[in-house]
């Protein structure tokens, strides 16, 4: 059999700042620089330098404010000021699709401003001015995060 491609869906460069979400250890810290420029290398090693054939297809998780408690994560609702959201949670996000030319990014399972992360997220942020337009990726729990007992 034909290889026909693989998606790993790395590297997890939320920002960790709520030791409730119980999935610290996947990311690099509260550090948005240090996030980035480890995302970036993630990316690289996996995806390789031809800008034609990706060797893998990595996907930078979770788009954009993430990291709530577990236990509530398809209802948890982040609320964050937007310098809070300019100046840590997309800084990594904006390196990896412009700089480290991350082939998708997935978006979060939480709420971000009422709205579920799966529909809404910031993606015009991540679209418009990043200049180049990855593909998005639903976490694979998104039918949960939707439904109504999640109070969409």
């Amino acid at each position: 059999m034909q290889y026909k491609g693989l998606t790993f869906w790395t590297p997890n460069i939320n920002i960790f700042r709520d030791p409730r979400w119980g999935r610290g250890q996947e990311t690099y810290g509260e550090d948005p620089y240090l996030t980035a420029v480890l995302g970036k290398a993630i990316v690289r090693g996996l995806q390789g330098s031809d800008s034609v054939r990706l060797k893998t297809s990595a996907c930078a998780k979770h788009f954009a404010v993430h990291s709530g408690p577990e236990s509530s994560r398809h209802t948890f609702d982040a609320e964050i000021s937007d310098y809070d959201l300019w100046d840590t949670y997309l800084p990594a996000f904006r390196a990896l699709v412009t700089e480290g030319k991350v082939s998708s990014v997935m978006g979060a399972y939480n709420r971000f401003r009422g709205q579920p992360c799966p529909t809404r997220t910031p993606r015009r942020q991540l679209r418009t001015p990043y200049g180049r337009r990855p593909t998005l990726s639903a976490e694979p729990c998104t039918p949960v995060s939707l439904k109504p007992s999640a109070r969409v």
